[in-house]
């Protein structure tokens, strides 16, 4: 390359940098423009401060209300409670069997005050109930305390018997008939384990021995050790949704918002570059999404110190104060680069939006994507791990809750891991913005009305030669929702191997067929739609010694990824009959199904027709990491998910360096045929099966020595594959098409 030429690079390098200056005056103008309105102000500011102190007085009022309501009880059969212990005093119950007989409006009644004959009690329980007369009716069989009561077995047995089961008639579509249901469910055991007591005590045996231990738990953790485990579940949740929350809105209004007012052409115009714009608008995003979690969290903070002394919400509730200070400032620290990542989403989704209205259409499914990531770790029993620091949002919302409960050891071991996530995550998220903005279709395109004839004459007569990424975005979709609610129809794992053949075809089929039904209607040539290329005769083979060499590192991926997220005793008890079945069957017939129709049909969707439409409009990264990860979802195990996930980013990069699935389809081929078959070559009487594979407690594993050689073997591959020229994205192809199919009128006209 000529001096000429980097002084150019240089130059064009330097003028595509953002400057700092062109930013800072584009963040002011975003800043005080959302300043200026009235609806970001209330949102930001007003909101939190009336809405929390408002929602804590209706909860007072409520709390107020539930104790001062009463619940009415109708008991039928006093009488024969005549030979039990007391449980009625007067109008109510026992006082030393409820804490607050006041709230109880007891009405009793005699069961021969009814005529069994002409309206039995029963049925006039049931209309009691209907017609919420009562919240619930007791009834105590005649001679229930005698000693000629049998028990419901024995009743069931002589119809004539009487029983001793006392009958509760509630309605659980009533709130209060529930709570009357379960507080006299506590009287009735109290009461119970009383008169056990005592009939215990008659027959000349110690009540005491039935409980010959007792026992009693000391938390020993300081009281303010205990508020920060509480507020490190409870505020970093809040937080981030507001985060969420408050990022959203503001990027409508910052893109969608400027389209409607016609001011975003104008400022695509200014001397200002559009990663200056986009820098600028995600600075304000950010701004207001911090202020937005802050405010509210404050807010809540102070309402709800204040309401849990009054409201009776728990045990907890009466030792609970305000959050300590100082461990909660790591909320601020975590605040600044989630509120990134949120912010720069929601700008690149906003980005595509035409109106307000449909911005918030756009940014509803991000947010119900966004949210599992958030829940995730208030899920009992998740802690932070290596596993769980790898998880985007999770593993920065595990490490506050660490610092916040003074864990500093356990939080620095895994700092490098989530941050290193979180930068990768807001890097692609930042990036995604930019392209946005950089594509005028994007920005300003698709602004005509939808009509559902013109569109499928358009599909129709404007097909190509390979899918659009609109379809290619469809044909993943669809075959991921048709997935899960095929899994959702297996219960059980059949039992022999033409079970299982067709537990493992029924999948492939459909997702291979939407692929190649779609490429033959949707595109001019089925060939070049699903990618069949003739690629150079070299990387065939290739192909398959990269496939054979890559296997040992693919296996120990899987045993890594299986340490960090173990699979649950119920998940392998399930696989077991799979695995027993696929071990005992023939070995062809176990290579063709779990080995050759996988890689076939797989190719075919992901690096084939999804691939084909991603990959254009400059979508290489796009089509590469989409594909990859549609292919790892497509499998129904987590494990097997990262694991897929990594060998479709290898898949998918050899697929744009070839522009071919072959290559990938003899990849997946051996890789899936040695999976099968690694317990059989351990196993097998061949002599040098030893120096490749041994057999141990856990299975069969590749020897240390062949790992590093397949290893060094494998790059040797990829390097080469590296090599190639990279075949150009199909929207050149189609325009090479559409050149040699134009036709010169002159020159037409000359031949005649």
């Amino acid at each position: 390359m000529s001096e000429r030429s980097r002084a150019l690079r240089r130059d064009a390098a330097m003028m595509n940098k953002p400057r700092l200056t062109a930013v800072w005056l584009i963040y002011l103008r975003e800043m005080r423009d959302q300043l200026r309105d009235r609806r970001t102000l209330f949102t930001i500011a007003v909101l939190p401060i009336m809405l929390y102190p408002l929602v804590g007085m209706l909860l007072l009022q409520i709390a107020q209300f539930s104790r001062q309501s009463q619940t009415a009880i109708c008991l039928v059969g006093t009488e024969n409670l005549e030979e039990a212990p007391t449980l009625i005093e007067g109008e109510t119950f026992a006082s030393h069997l409820v804490d607050e007989p006041e709230s109880l409006e007891l009405l009793t009644y005699r069961w021969d005050e009814f005529d069994e004959a002409a309206d039995p009690i029963r049925e006039k329980a049931r209309v009691w109930i209907r017609d919420n007369a009562f919240d619930l009716v007791v009834l105590i069989p005649p001679g229930f305390s005698s000693q000629e009561v049998v028990k419901d077995s024995d009743a069931n047995l002589d119809p004539t018997a009487q029983s001793s089961k006392i009958e509760l008639y509630h309605n659980v579509a009533s709130d209060q008939s529930m709570v009357a249901r379960e507080r006299v469910s506590e009287i009735l055991t109290t009461w119970r384990s009383g008169w056990v007591r005592d009939r215990i005590a008659g027959a000349g045996i110690d009540p005491d021995s039935l409980w010959p231990f007792d026992f009693s738990d000391t938390d020993v953790a300081p009281e303010r050790t205990r508020e920060a485990a509480f507020w490190s579940k409870l505020l970093p949740f809040i937080m981030l949704v507001w985060a969420m929350t408050g990022a959203f809105y503001p990027a409508i209004d910052l893109v969608a918002g400027e389209k409607e007012r016609g001011t975003l052409e104008t400022l695509l115009c200014s001397p200002a570059l559009r990663g200056e714009i986009v820098w600028g608008k995600l600075g304000a995003v950010a701004t207001f999404s911090m202020l937005t979690a802050l405010l509210n969290a404050g807010s809540m903070l102070m309402t709800s110190s204040l309401v849990f002394r009054h409201i009776d919400i728990g045990a907890a509730s009466s030792s609970l104060g305000a959050p300590p200070l100082v461990p909660m400032l790591w909320l601020l620290v975590a605040l600044v680069p989630l509120a990134l990542l949120f912010s720069a989403l929601a700008l690149a989704v906003a980005a595509m939006a035409k109106s307000s209205k449909e911005g918030q259409y756009y940014l509803m499914p991000l947010m119900m994507v966004t949210l599992p990531l958030v829940m995730l770790p208030m899920v009992p029993g998740t802690t932070l791990n290596v596993g769980t620091s790898l998880i985007p949002v999770t593993g920065m919302f595990l490490l506050v809750r660490s610092l916040v409960e003074g864990q500093y050891m356990i939080a620095l071991t895994y700092v490098p891991m989530v941050l290193g996530v979180t930068a990768v995550c807001l890097w692609f998220a930042s990036r995604w913005a930019c392209r946005q903005f950089e594509d005028e279709s994007v920005l300003f395109g698709g602004g005509e009305k939808w009509e559902l004839s013109s569109w499928v004459r358009h599909l129709w007569r404007d097909r190509q030669r390979t899918a659009t990424p609109a379809q290619g975005y469809a044909c993943g979709a669809i075959i991921l929702v048709t997935l899960f609610f095929l899994r959702l129809t297996i219960t059980t794992v059949p039992e022999t191997f033409a079970g299982i053949a067709k537990l493992v075809i029924m999948p492939q089929v459909l997702i291979a067929f939407p692929a190649i039904l779609m490429a033959t209607m949707l595109t001019t040539s089925m060939r070049e739609g699903l990618r069949i290329r003739m690629p150079h005769w070299t990387t065939l083979p290739l192909g398959v010694l990269l496939g054979v060499t890559l296997h040992p590192t693919y296996v120990m991926v899987s045993k890594f990824v299986s340490h960090l997220y173990p699979l649950s005793e119920q998940t392998v008890a399930a696989m077991k009959p799979f695995s027993d079945q696929i071990a005992s069957a023939p070995w062809l017939a176990v290579v063709l199904l779990m080995a050759a129709l996988p890689a076939i049909c797989e190719e075919l969707a992901f690096r084939g027709f999804v691939f084909g439409g991603l990959v254009r409009e400059r979508g290489r990264v796009r089509a590469v990491i989409v594909t990859a990860v549609m292919f790892g979802i497509s499998h129904g195990v987590l494990q097997q998910s990262i694991t897929a996930t990594l060998m479709g980013l290898i898949l998918g990069w050899i697929t744009l360096r070839t522009g071919s699935i072959l290559p990938c389809i003899l990849i997946h081929f051996s890789n899936n045929a040695l999976s099968v078959s690694l317990d059989r070559i351990a196993t097998s009487s061949w002599e040098g099966a030893a120096l490749f594979v041994t057999q141990t407690d856990a299975g069969p594993m590749y020897q240390p020595l062949w790992s590093v050689v397949s290893l060094g073997v494998a790059m040797t591959c990829l390097v080469y594959f590296g090599t190639l020229e990279q075949v150009h994205d199909d929207a050149e192809a189609d325009r090479v098409d559409e050149a040699e199919s134009y036709v010169d009128p002159a020159s037409a006209l000359a031949s005649v």
